[in-house]
């Protein structure tokens, strides 16, 4: 059997000091390589407390993460960053650019950061941004780009580097449906063409409807994990 690219075993999560709250409690899940996987619920329900703990950003306080067959817990703070740097891609609601940067000198950021020289960062940010069809957009500056394409922008910067796992928080919080559209549809295509594996927390029911598996949170707990034959086709726009 295929080692699963993401695992936890009876995983929680207390957060707060003086007074504490479980936002986790006893989550038992696989996400198995290529999977496109939702997590909804309600408001304070643990999507993103737990998407964190999937993106080795936190720790449990009890049980085990897995990611890519390594026990986040067990790594130390150099060993984890390594692993977001070079294994994991992350995707917010805010696509959290700098304005002062082109969008293809944003691309390459990270890779700058994680040792890569200049002129190859920016080689490969140009050809991310190639292979999502907005390479027309690597010389602008996000205040000369629109919020679909600069979210776009953001999902180039999170997968130059090839991440075997994206995580995405609400990445089409902050838009409008068309650019919803878009940027859903991009996703669509990185998960089916170069088989990433997409972990992505929504509310809206529309974008949930699009994942081949669902997974349902409430209060801390996974109570419902849906799977699909296929979901929703997309319809690929570009601007």
């Amino acid at each position: 059997m295929t080692e699963p690219a993401i695992e936890t075993r009876g995983v929680g999560r207390v957060l707060g000091e003086t007074v504490q709250h479980r936002a986790l409690d006893g989550i038992d899940l696989r996400i198995d390589p290529g999977e496109f996987v939702v997590l909804t619920g309600t408001s304070g329900s643990g999507k993103s407390t737990l998407l964190y703990l999937l993106g080795a950003l936190d720790l449990p306080t009890d049980g085990q993460v897995r990611v890519l067959g390594r026990d986040i817990a067990t790594l130390s703070d150099a060993e984890r960053t390594a692993l977001r740097g070079t294994s994991l891609g992350f995707v917010f609601q805010f696509h959290f650019l700098l304005d002062e940067l082109t969008a293809a000198e944003n691309v390459a950021l990270p890779m700058w950061r994680a040792g890569v020289r200049r002129s190859a960062a920016l080689a490969r940010a140009r050809e991310t941004l190639d292979e999502l069809d907005i390479g027309a957009l690597a010389d602008r500056r996000p205040s000369q780009m629109s919020g679909g394409q600069q979210q776009r922008v953001a999902i180039a910067r999170a997968v130059a580097h090839r991440p075997a796992v994206l995580l995405a928080d609400e990445p089409t919080g902050s838009l409008d449906s068309l650019n919803s559209e878009r940027v859903l549809a991009l996703l669509e295509r990185l998960n089916t063409s170069h088989d990433l594996t997409i972990v992505m927390v929504t509310h809206d029911e529309g974008v949930a409807a699009r994942a081949r598996r669902r997974l349902v949170l409430r209060d801390g707990r996974l109570v419902r994990d849906e799977r699909r034959d296929s979901a929703r086709p997309g319809a690929p726009s570009s601007e």
